[in-house]
């Protein structure tokens, strides 16, 4: 994951440390202009709270990668940039007078002419370094081709020449095309230019060796779902960064905000599912945050309990057999929204029906499918109107309620905090091998798909979605969602 991601942003990310950890000195300093540096580095503890602002300022960067201020289109654009970084250092220095509640003899950030200081000289070195050296050194670097990225550009058709063009006709950004991939055309045809057809999609990773190519750029017209994660396969083994830019993905850009070339979303696949380090943060953060939940929420927890009983006969709690990580089974907690003796039938139907519709026809809109009064499925893109749900538990559902008892699957470590949601059995049986895909990883209570609107995204697309959390998830993408999924809950967005 490292060693894919561009110098260039750790060069940033550099920059902008230091540049924060000097406007606390130089803050400090303005505060006590009477006394000379000697004096300062005499004050009591004056090393430890350095060390601990320094410390902080590490999270400092995350809240500036939170604004996307290490995208390409971001940092070359003025306005949008200079918005982003006055919203990060606002962030930024809120967090650090919360760090400084937890943190004791830290008597300088206490300051508040220090903070003050602080917050209004970051700001202003962040924001003319970045826009005054950091932005036009790159496009100069870039222009001048001392600072390049190699790009190889699989699919030939108009969409690939498009982005060729788009990057060829725009040097600023610092990308050079070393030519295309494509199956259908021979290899030394010449497609944009000066560039020509290196091979075929099964050359992918030679070519990348041979070239030294630092991004393999998949750029394909009319593609299957599973075409393209075939060759998404071949070209993440190589050391390439593999990023995409196809209508597939096109739920990506409207959910997230993405990375853009020249203006076209490309959605990035770093392949960060296999790091040993960040699943065991993630498995650390799983245990600590379910546990505190299980405990603060205790008294909600005894109170739905408490509707469900006195609402309607049958067990507060619902168990099911769910499909978790690589296909395994594991029992499933809910409180019980439904009455008992149900016949799951109607939602065995839905389910084929949405997937086989989304395997008819990858590229249209489901409607959605409504229950009516004589029990028949109307089209509808989720189940509303069911019979089967109490009136206690539509609202659990609405609300996301109902899946509060999923604290203890996380526990058990059966469940995340944060992944793709764990599917029926015989949903998994209508599966394509590409939709298997999401559940790679465990499956978790919120993710992508609920905070992007959750029954209100199609079939196709909430796998995309969770295809494209598996290949980025990271620390600060878990921390992101999980902050979403309340507002989501409280809004009831897209529940049913």
């Amino acid at each position: 994951m490292i060693r894919k991601i561009p110098r260039y942003k750790y060069l940033l990310a550099l920059c902008d440390y230091i540049l924060l950890i000097t406007s606390f000195l130089v803050a400090v300093k303005i505060r006590y202009t009477e006394l000379l540096w000697e004096n300062i580095i005499d004050m009591p503890d004056f090393y430890m709270q350095f060390t601990a602002v320094s410390i902080y300022s590490i999270a400092w960067i995350g809240i500036l990668h939170h604004f996307n201020l290490y995208k390409i289109n971001v940092f070359l654009v003025i306005v949008e940039q200079a918005v982003a970084i006055f919203k990060s250092i606002g962030y930024g220095i809120i967090g650090l007078i919360i760090f400084s509640f937890f943190v004791k003899n830290i008597s300088l950030v206490d300051s508040r002419l220090i903070v003050g200081y602080f917050a209004l000289i970051s700001l202003a070195s962040v924001t003319l370094f970045r826009l005054a050296v950091f932005r036009p050194l790159y496009m100069f670097l870039s222009e001048k081709r001392i600072f390049s990225r190699k790009v190889l550009i699989v699919g030939a058709g108009k969409s690939g020449r498009l982005m060729a063009a788009n990057l060829m006709l725009e040097p600023t950004h610092g990308f050079t095309v070393v030519g295309f991939v494509d199956d259908a055309l021979p290899k030394g045809e010449r497609v944009f230019e000066s560039t020509h057809i290196l091979g075929n999609t099964n050359d992918i990773p030679a070519l990348v060796d041979e070239h030294t190519v630092d991004e393999v750029l998949i750029v394909i017209d009319n593609i299957s779902y599973s075409r393209l994660i075939e060759i998404l396969d071949v070209a993440r083994q190589t050391r390439a960064v593999t990023k995409v830019s196809s209508e597939l993905y096109d739920i990506v850009p409207n959910k997230v905000f993405i990375e853009r070339y020249i203006g076209v979303p490309v959605v990035s696949m770093m392949k960060n599912n296999d790091h040993t380090l960040y699943l065991l943060f993630k498995r650390g953060l799983d245990i600590v945050l379910s546990a505190v939940g299980i405990l603060v929420l205790s008294p909600l927890l005894a109170v739905i309990a408490l509707l469900i009983k006195l609402s309607s006969k049958g067990p507060i709690f619902f168990k099911q057999t769910r499909i978790g990580k690589d296909g395994k089974p594991f029992e499933f907690y809910k409180f019980r929204s439904m009455h008992v003796n149900n016949n799951d039938a109607i939602h065995r139907e839905f389910t084929k029906k949405l997937i086989a519709d989304s395997k008819a026809n990858a590229n249209k809109e489901i409607s959605k499918t409504v229950i009516g009064e004589d029990g028949k499925i109307q089209q509808v893109k989720k189940i509303v109107n069911d019979p089967r749900i109490t009136p206690i538990g539509r609202f659990l559902r609405k609300t996301s309620l109902d899946e509060l008892p999923q604290l203890f699957n996380v526990l058990k470590g059966d469940m995340s905090l944060v992944g793709p949601r764990p599917c029926m059995p015989y949903e998994w049986e209508e599966y394509e091998n590409w939709h298997k895909r999401r559940l790679s990883v465990t499956p978790g209570c919120t993710g992508l798909w609920q905070v992007s609107g959750r029954s209100a995204v199609g079939f196709n697309d909430m796998v995309i979605l969770d295809l494209y959390y598996i290949e980025n998830m990271s620390p600060l993408m878990d921390l992101k969602l999980i902050f979403k999924t309340l507002p989501v809950m409280l809004l009831a967005k897209g529940g049913y």
